[in-house]
């Protein structure tokens, strides 16, 4: 590869703090969800993350060809959730400040960050994050940041970094790719090659998670526009956020990062262009849903299966808690026959696995953790099968491997059957991002008549391909389409839909 052996020698630093922080979810987010997931300190980073489809693991691999000194820090990554709590984000922001010491003197620093992370006492901890590396190797080191397009981008983040990127996909597929370019950026840098200059744009604008696919409107026009900018000698990168409306900040909401080589004017344009054009296409964001008696009842029409029916708003994946029984109750009011849904409910899953498989019993399932995603449903079923909920993602790109990597662990898990109706029970939450989830227990995802995804977007990319329609659900949840439910103290106003 042309220009390797021009960076070989330099001293770069790479880690990791990742977390999408639902702060009207109650339960917060402590050290152990990071450990659950995808927490490595020093020399555990690299062989850990490395060849992994996640972002760092597209910075390592990319990295590594250079023959730079590749210095690892930490790489933290939790399942998206409540507020973290002040001590697991001191000890997190503690080591990576310890290491990135320790290595000085350095050339670079890349980081993957989500974006949309939010601390006790630190409502913009993305930026706090880079200030304070920043504070460390001095504004001479260049640093790189990949961010996930779900993130609330503030002003002074952007001022921090040397250069901001973010997937250009939701589900997001490219994470690998977008950390193999940033480290690209850097080699570029270190060469001193480029001048970068960056721009913002924010429209008063929020995106329920619903509508930040990027293959549908409003996103497809945004990056349809960036990409023909992108194709400009000067421009370096162009990050189109959605932003994650479910972390009420002064930032939440999409915004756009553009980043040339020397040209402010052109950044600043096109950032504006960019904003402008995602505002027009504001009413393109406000989605039309099923109540889930109707949803169900819609489903049964079909002559084929599966019928996807989207329980957006339990999207684990933007924080909620997984455990939203509504949908089920409607299969079951119904008398569907193989129809599939999960719940994240370690208090069943106990009682299934003290029973035994094979054993029938009745019990609650679900609606047990907030007040916010309906109450729990009685019901009386035979546990099929048992787990320890780990299995390897089939799909090569997927949404799990931009965090955690393609090995997932959901706890201890249980197939319950009630009626013709398939309930897999997870010990954890864990969305519906690959279709080994229930593969490996033993249910045949394309068999089934309908299947619940609690998910707004990232599920296309695994049931897309052998889904006969999809449905969108109007359930209660964390994740609702009706950003006006959220009691929100903290977004600057007036901002659209809500004003």
């Amino acid at each position: 590869m042309a220009g390797i052996s021009a960076s070989s020698g330099l001293r770069v630093a790479i880690g990791g703090i990742l977390h999408e922080t639902h702060t009207f979810m109650e339960q917060p987010t402590a050290l152990t969800d990071f450990a659950a997931q995808s927490l490595h300190f020093g020399d555990d980073l690299i062989p850990s993350m490395r060849a992994s489809r996640s972002g760092i693991g597209g910075m390592i691999d990319r990295a590594l060809e250079y023959n730079w000194q590749l210095l690892p820090t930490l790489y933290a990554a939790a399942m998206p959730a409540g507020v973290v709590t002040e001590a697991a984000y001191r000890q997190l922001l503690s080591e990576l400040r310890n290491r990135l010491a320790r290595h000085m003197p350095l050339d670079g620093l890349l980081l993957a960050l989500h974006g949309a992370m939010v601390a006790e006492g630190e409502l913009d901890a993305e930026a706090d994050i880079v200030a304070q590396a920043r504070a460390i190797v001095g504004d001479a080191v260049p640093i790189v940041v990949l961010l996930d397009m779900h993130g609330n981008i503030s002003p002074r983040l952007v001022e921090l970094a040397d250069v901001l990127l973010a997937y250009d996909t939701n589900p997001h597929i490219d994470a690998y790719a977008r950390g193999s370019d940033a480290a690209e950026i850097m080699a570029r840098l270190l060469r001193r090659e480029l001048q970068p200059t960056s721009a913002y744009a924010r429209p008063a604008l929020l995106l329920p998670a619903q509508s930040t696919g990027t293959e549908a409107a409003p996103l497809s026009f945004v990056h349809a526009r960036a990409a023909e900018i992108k194709a400009k000698d000067d421009v370096i990168s162009i990050a189109v956020m959605a932003g994650f409306a479910y972390a009420d900040t002064p930032f939440t909401g999409p915004s756009i990062i553009v980043t040339t080589d020397g040209q402010p004017g052109l950044a600043q344009n096109a950032a504006n262009e960019l904003s402008d054009l995602l505002y027009r296409h504001r009413e393109s964001a406000l989605p039309i849903y099923l109540q889930p008696a109707a949803a169900v009842a819609e489903a049964k029409r079909f002559e084929r299966g599966p019928v996807i029916l989207v329980d957006s708003a339990d999207n684990i994946g933007g924080g909620t808690t997984g455990d939203g029984a509504g949908a089920l109750a409607a299969m079951l009011a119904q008398d569907i026959q193989e129809g599939t849904i999960v719940l994240a409910d370690p208090q069943a899953v106990d009682l299934c696995w003290r029973a035994g498989a094979k054993a029938e019993f009745t019990l609650n399932v679900g609606g047990k953790v907030d007040d916010w995603h309906g109450r729990p449903v009685t019901v009386t079923g035979s546990a099929r099968a048992l787990s320890a909920g780990v299995f390897e993602c089939e799909l090569p790109d997927n949404h799990f491997a931009s965090f955690y990597g393609e090995t997932v662990h959901m706890g201890r898990c249980a197939w319950l059957r009630v009626g013709g109706v398939n309930i897999l029970l997870t010990e954890r939450k864990t969305p519906p991002l690959d279709l080994a989830q229930l593969r490996h227990i033993g249910i045949i995802p394309e068999t089934q008549s309908m299947i619940v995804v609690k998910s707004a977007v990232a599920y296309r990319a695994a049931y897309m391909p052998i889904a006969a329609a999809v449905i969108e659900m109007d359930t209660a949840g964390l994740c609702s389409a009706n950003l006006s439910r959220f009691p929100y103290q903290h977004l600057k106003r007036p901002v659209f839909p809500l004003d």
